[in-house]
């Protein structure tokens, strides 16, 4: 700190000593009582949600008309603050325009994410796992999959917080936003790791491929093409999961640890699409390097599926490892790879980026394995 502290020592400095004298009397200055700023009386449009963002977005409190490139400070006032721009330190945020980081709806995400918060501990009724009889494999193979998701929510708590303090503090409702992220995934983790511990199985293999997939997304090096990669493609594939894991369940209990993460990954997800579908519509020119993303993120992406992972998730959707069961869990994982590609494509579409499905290699993929092209279904 001594690179930023004065080496002045307070004790010879007689303005401080006489000031602070001053202040102990009951000598006050009080010119902070005229800072100026904006004075408004903000009330909650409906008594029942409480105050929200949305119930403040007005004049220089508000969002809705805040230019793309803030002219206010880079330090930690927050927006509407009086500022005296000499005084203040700079943060050095690297993410100075709005077109950046926001994303269409983000406050109501905010508000979404802080009253469906809810605890690993307590919301699983984790006393009930033991009424419920599972073959010794598909316990195996649900602590396998455990491990995956465990090891995916830490990457996905890590990304967050990887970009919130590089943005600009003008956009606290992002930054806001993003936080909650970390605290949904940060919980994913916790009930994954949880589950596999309380089976009596223990956490199995982490899976290379997977690792090499989660390093790309935070190797990403502007924000949108790792919001692109992780929330449209890689937390849509495991929005995706989750709800055939949900089907595939041996237990209710891992049924409710399913509801739950789902809806906080759908939130993160429509809050990535939402983000794709401002860029496209404030920055189109930005198509092509978001274009190359995607396609890196597809060619990862195509060869997630490491053998641990695919087989642990064919056991579980056939009920066991005899011969019928893994043919059933075969034609049921077949077909849910299938609809990973599909809601791809659809999310694609929404965000405005329709293009993309054209040059995407998942495209190619499902013509391998004898699928219709989704834009002449289209």
């Amino acid at each position: 700190m001594a690179y930023y502290g004065s080496v002045e020592d307070y004790r010879y400095n007689d303005d401080f000593l006489l000031r602070l004298r001053d202040l102990r009397r009951g000598n006050l200055d009080l010119g902070w009582l005229n800072a100026g700023t904006e004075q408004r009386e903000f009330r909650a449009e409906n008594p029942k949600r409480g105050l929200t963002y949305l119930d403040l977005d007005e004049g220089s409190y508000g969002f809705s008309e805040l230019d793309n490139e803030p002219r206010g400070p880079r330090g930690a006032a927050p927006r509407g603050a009086a500022v005296e721009p000499e005084a203040q330190a700079d943060l050095g945020p690297e993410l100075n325009h709005k077109n950046d980081v926001w994303a269409y709806k983000v406050a109501s995400f905010t508000e979404e994410a802080m009253s469906r918060q809810w605890d690993a501990s307590t919301a699983i009724p984790w006393q009930d796992l033991d009424r419920y009889e599972r073959p010794e494999e598909l316990e195996i193979a649900f602590a396998q999959l455990c491990t995956f998701f465990t090891e995916v929510e830490l990457i996905a708590t890590d990304l967050p917080a990887k970009w919130s303090w590089r943005m600009n503090n003008q956009f606290q409702e992002v930054k806001h936003f993003i936080a909650t992220q970390a605290m949904d995934e940060a919980r994913h983790a916790e009930v994954f790791r949880k589950r596999a511990l309380a089976g009596g199985i223990g956490l199995m293999e982490a899976l290379p491929q997977a690792e090499h997939t989660l390093k790309a997304i935070l190797d990403c090096n502007a924000y949108s093409e790792a919001s692109a990669f992780m929330h449209l493609l890689a937390e849509g594939n495991v929005l995706t999961m989750f709800r055939f894991s949900e089907f595939i369940s041996p237990t209710p209990v891992d049924k409710r640890i399913f509801q739950l993460v789902m809806q906080d990954e759908a939130r993160h997800v429509s809050y990535g699409l939402q983000h794709l579908r401002w860029v496209m519509d404030k920055d189109p020119g930005r198509k092509e390097e978001l274009h190359k993303t995607l396609e890196e993120a597809e060619r990862i992406s195509i060869g997630q599926f490491d053998a641990a992972l695919l087989e642990c998730m064919i056991v579980l959707a056939g009920k066991g490892t005899k011969p019928g069961q893994i043919a059933e869990g075969v034609k049921l994982v077949g077909g849910f790879q299938v609809r990973q590609i599909e809601e791809y494509f659809q999310r694609l579409r929404r965000a405005g980026f329709e293009e993309r499905i054209e040059r995407s290699l998942f495209r190619q993929l499902l013509a391998d394995i004898g699928h219709p092209d989704p834009l002449a279904a289209a």
